[in-house]
């Protein structure tokens, strides 16, 4: 715990925010100016609710900077390694629970989002926890469990819609347990069968009314093949080894397996199938599951190995060392596997990819020479306005692009040509940018290279024809104009 505590505390302050973490930021600076996360363009930030609230809570002790931004996420990472560790060592054996806090303390996955300034490691503590209190629920219905249920799951959807699927899970469960034994349901009494479903039913009027089902119902697609390939790329073996684990799992404990699975499989469905961005990061809240099933099947061969060295007796080992000769084996074994995988860092990494859709632009040195060198009146044009408004206060206009897919009036304040994280006026062609520039003196662009190559070619041609020097680096790129000409100015 505390090595994994310490790959994610080091340098965390060091890497500019990327985009979404800037969004979460200025939310959060404004829940401390306001009292509300009202963005500067009036628009309420409600998402990921509980994540601002810790930021801005962050900020208020450390300063608004980078370190305290993302310390929240370090701290829930920390702690997700002490709960797999309580439940590995609680459903199965002490062994299980050292496997998967270790899988989970070095996880490159792990370390890389509970270095974020988002809501992503808060949820995935959340809907563990939520999965933990709720099979303790089930084994012993008191008001305690229920209380601390009531405040996981609230705790996980707070963070982030994805903590909706918990209500999914719980009544496949119920549903699938009841069928298999009938005298569960006689078991739960009157009083809590009613509980139960009055909290389904006003979860799921909660769900409905803030978009989640209507949203889910709508967007049909399929990221199934793109979305296995990730898995399989970042994770190699060990999600493989999930697969035995599972059938490992269910053999010794079908309830425990069957909770686990379905909180495994059924975001999984949603992800691939009914949520229109492709990001690894939506996959990120169920990959301690797949440790979990991972430790079961290696705690599985370390049986077998004892089985075989108590069949083979004095001949090769005596019988009171097999444990250990076999759980040393065992480690050795688990050690160098997760040394040859990229999918785990025993040492700190200077970066750490973020995946698809996830662009680490430095966007914090692109803004601090433009605040060293601006004058007081200068135009600020941005690809990206969050980062702006976080790291110069301002963002003037929007260079926009299709973010998404859907064109970009999902990212526009309703009724207006403003955008809704900065109130930034929209830019959407080659005659709005140039009539800025023909407007203002002076002024500045900046554009990451995620946004350089959506934008629209006329707009890529315009700023090319009217640069003096082409300079850029590998994540950004400044510009600026003076008397209604864009000068290539600087690169990061």
């Amino acid at each position: 715990m505390t090595a994994g505590f310490a790959l994610r505390m080091r340098d965390l302050g060091v890497q500019s925010l990327w985009l979404d973490e800037a969004i979460s930021s200025i939310a959060a600076t404004a829940l401390l100016k306001n009292g509300m996360p009202i963005l500067p363009s009036g628009i309420l930030y409600y998402r990921g609710i509980l994540n601002t609230f810790l930021i801005a809570s962050s900020f208020k002790i450390f300063g608004v900077n980078e370190f305290a931004a993302r310390l929240p996420s370090v701290l829930f990472g920390t702690l997700t390694i002490l709960l797999v560790y309580i439940i590995g060592s609680r459903w199965g054996n002490r062994r299980v629970g050292i496997i998967v806090a270790f899988l989970v303390a070095f996880s490159v996955w792990e370390i890389a989002w509970s270095r974020q300034a988002r809501m992503y490691q808060q949820l995935q503590f959340f809907y563990i926890l939520s999965l933990y209190l709720f099979y303790g629920f089930i084994q012993n219905k008191n008001m305690k469990n229920v209380i601390l249920l009531f405040f996981s799951v609230l705790g996980a959807i707070m963070s982030h819609v994805f903590g909706y699927a918990l209500i999914v899970v719980f009544l496949i469960y119920l549903i699938v347990s009841t069928l298999k034994e009938r005298s569960s349901l006689e078991r739960m009494g009157k009083k809590t069968i009613a509980m139960v479903l009055l909290v389904f039913g006003a979860s799921l009027a909660l769900a409905y009314s803030t978009g989640v089902i209507p949203s889910v119902l709508k967007t049909d697609i399929n990221y199934y093949n793109t979305y296995i390939g990730i898995l399989k790329r970042d994770l190699g073996i060990f999600l493989f080894l999930a697969v035995p684990g599972g059938t490992v799992l269910v053999n010794r404990d079908w309830k425990k397996g069957l909770l686990l699975i379905a909180a495994l499989i059924i975001p999984l469905y949603f992800i691939f199938f009914h949520v229109l961005m492709l990001g690894t990061r939506y996959l990120y809240f169920v990959v301690p599951i797949l440790f979990i099933l991972t430790a079961y099947f290696l705690d599985f061969v370390v049986d077998c190995l004892r089985f075989a060295f108590s069949k083979a007796g004095n001949f090769l080992i005596s019988r009171n060392s097999d444990r250990l000769t076999a759980n040393i084996i065992v480690v050795l074994l688990l050690v160098l596997a997760m040394y040859l995988s990229p999918a785990f860092t025993f040492t700190p990494k200077e970066k750490y990819s973020l995946g698809i859709n996830a662009p680490q632009s430095n966007f914090r040195d692109a803004y601090v020479y433009v605040k060293e060198n601006m004058q007081p009146d200068d135009v600020i044009i941005s690809a990206w306005t969050p980062p702006a408004q976080f790291y110069l206060g301002k963002s003037d206009y929007w260079l926009a692009f299709n973010v998404v897919g859907t064109g970009i009036d999902s990212f526009m304040v309703n009724n207006t040509s403003c955008e809704i994280y900065t109130n930034a006026t929209v830019i959407e062609n080659v005659d709005g940018l140039e009539i800025v520039t023909k407007e203002y003196d002076r002024g500045w662009i900046v554009v990451d290279n995620l946004a350089w190559y959506k934008l629209s070619p006329e707009l890529r041609d315009y700023i090319d024809t009217n640069t003096e020097q082409k300079l850029h680096d590998a994540t950004i790129r400044v510009y600026k104009w003076s008397g209604g000409r864009v000068i290539r100015d600087y690169s990061t």
